[in-house]
């Protein structure tokens, strides 16, 4: 990969990095194979204000409809029709509306990865010493200097990277050794999160017996080989990258405990736990595919259930469905987000700027995305859509609007997401002109969804149901308790799928999930049938979509070019 393409958010990074860490960290010490105890705890500040770098490219904004994560995540759900530009003005995201976003978002999103990723294996690299990982620099006994060994529970000891101080002052624990641990942690669960996002967004996994070790979708790059171009490796050989980050990260996180988070922005054990948990959840492969991939939902289902117990996050109760607006971090729910301030917030260019009808934004004022009108009808219709049942009882109805005061704003998300400063007007003198509404990255609410699924594809319904009604226990319209009961009593195997299908585009409408969702779940619950695009869309408005390759990114045009050993 040529550095014009793999660094530009890497130079974009280098300068809000580390800058505020002085002239030329990579190129100072602590490098070799010794450091002073005055190096080490320099550096543990040093890959703080790295790490803080990393996590702002979370937000990072280039253009109206390029500013992160939130970004990519409605390019996802605008491409799996559970978004729907109803109308548009200005042109922003009209091309994903169009279903041109696998070709048309690709360069954006390929350089915002391997850009992030740069600059997470800097920070790892900085850990080490700045050396690559090596037999020279690896220490194998527990106690020891730099990066301390931990055990990994159930398994003989295991050797993790580390700083090489052989001998040198730094022989007994200290804090700063402490936070450079949780620093290298976070590093490689924002690794692993980097892969499993590429590994979604370019990984066919719709053939009926996917081969990963045969499939070659992604250059993969480490602190080890940052600098050289990469030939592509196999879907088996990322996965396993990833499994091996994250477990490396929990570990770290468990063996430093006494280092506590400060922000949701920062990723804890619980972050990499829901990771992992949504990362096997993908790679699994159902029994109707011609095997049964007993493994990878096996792990979904018990990293789920991890990152429930180690995180402080509960489900959003019944009787806060309406207040939050999903715009505050201290949501209960969130596992992991952005608290906007007014030096960080993108303006127009942020997810309230784009969908938010009560603050100034393009759906205030034209382009507005709101929820599929199909999918509407199966939370709180009269008719069936495509065969499915609609679901009266749930309050989630009432996330989105009716369209009686204004139907210029129907189906737009404004009892899901509304700005805290203006929840309810949408005229001119009211609404909100300063896009402080925080931005959310993990719920928990996600990881009772993957371990649902999980169960499922396991047979266990009975804890599938458990999961999946620990949410819509909590999303009960008033009054309809007796209609939910009797919904409640009637899940069992026939069903159960296309429920946990239902919940995930509903619950998680808006944050990035549909698009796998689709890709996942959507033939097996439709009987191998399309699915209808809802008669809103301003483009392809009941239209039939199938999954399958047509909703897989393509790699850049060009990488090939900028990269040849990506042609060997």
């Amino acid at each position: 990969m040529k550095k014009n393409i793999q660094y530009l958010f890497a130079a974009i990074l280098l300068g809000l990095t580390f800058t505020s860490c002085g002239d030329g960290f990579l190129s100072r010490d602590p490098y070799g194979s010794t450091i002073t105890q005055a190096q080490f705890e320099k550096l543990a500040n040093q890959l703080e204000g790295s790490m803080r770098g990393i996590y702002s490219m979370m937000y990072a904004v280039s253009d109206h409809d390029e500013f992160g994560k939130r970004s990519i995540d409605m390019y996802g759900d605008l491409m799996c029709g559970d978004m729907a530009l109803t109308s548009y003005t200005y042109g922003w995201f009209y091309t994903d509306e169009q279903l041109q976003g696998r070709t048309g978002r690709t360069s954006y999103i390929w350089s915002y990865y391997y850009g992030m990723l740069h600059n997470v294996n800097a920070v790892l690299k900085s850990a080490q010493g700045g050396e690559a990982a090596s037999a020279d620099n690896v220490i194998k006994r527990i106690g020891s200097y730099g990066l301390p060994t931990v055990v990994h529970k159930g398994k003989d000891e295991v050797i993790y990277y580390t700083i090489d101080a052989k001998g040198d002052t730094l022989a007994t624990y200290t804090e700063s050794e402490a936070l450079v641990a949780n620093c290298y942690a976070q590093a490689l669960t924002m690794r692993g999160y980097i892969y499993s996002n590429l590994v979604m967004m370019y990984c066919d996994e719709s053939k009926k017996v996917p081969d990963f070790s045969k499939e070659k979708r992604l250059p993969l790059y480490t602190e080890s080989n940052m600098d050289d171009t990469q030939p592509l490796a196999s879907t088996a050989e990322v996965y396993q990258q990833i499994e091996s980050d994250l477990t490396t990260a929990v570990d770290y996180f468990a063996a430093f405990s006494e280092v506590k988070r400060t922000s949701k922005l920062t990723v804890d054990a619980s972050v990499a736990y829901g990771i992992l948990a949504y990362s096997y959840l993908n790679k699994g492969r159902p029994g109707s595919y011609g095997m049964e991939d007993t493994k990878s939902y096996t792990n979904a289902r018990d990293y789920a259930q991890l990152a429930i117990t180690n995180s402080s996050a509960t489900i959003l109760p019944r009787a806060s469905l309406y207040e939050t607006g999903f715009n505050n971090v201290s949501n209960v729910s969130w596992m992991w987000g952005q608290d906007v301030t007014v030096e960080t917030a993108g303006g127009l260019a942020s997810w309230f700027g784009q969908c938010d009808i009560h603050s100034y934004s393009y759906a205030w004022s034209g382009d507005t995305k709101a929820i599929d009108e199909n999918l509407f009808e199966q939370i709180a219709g009269t008719e069936e859509v495509d065969g499915r049942p609609n679901h009266p009882f749930d309050g989630r109805q009432y996330w989105f609007n009716d369209g009686s005061q204004n139907s210029k704003y129907k189906l737009c998300p404004d009892g899901k997401f509304f700005s805290a400063a203006n929840p309810t007007s949408t005229k001119a003198d009211d609404i909100d002109r300063e896009w402080l509404s925080d931005n959310v990255f993990m719920r928990i609410e996600s990881m009772y969804l993957i371990a649902a699924e999980a169960c499922y594809r396991l047979n266990d319904d009975a804890e599938a149901i458990k999961y999946l009604t620990a949410i819509t226990d909590e999303r009960i319209a008033t009054g309809m308790e007796s209609e939910y009961a009797t919904y409640k009593s009637g899940l069992n195997h026939s069903n159960l799928l296309a429920e946990i299908e239902y919940n995930w585009r509903v619950e998680m409408w808006g944050e990035g999930y549909g698009l796998m969702t689709f890709r996942r779940l959507c033939a097996e619950v439709q009987g191998n049938k399309d699915r209808h695009r809802g008669a809103n869309h301003s483009a392809n408005g009941g239209s039939t979509i199938t999954p399958g390759n047509d909703y897989v990114f393509q790699m850049p045009a060009n990488e090939g070019t900028y990269n040849p050993n990506i042609n060997q």
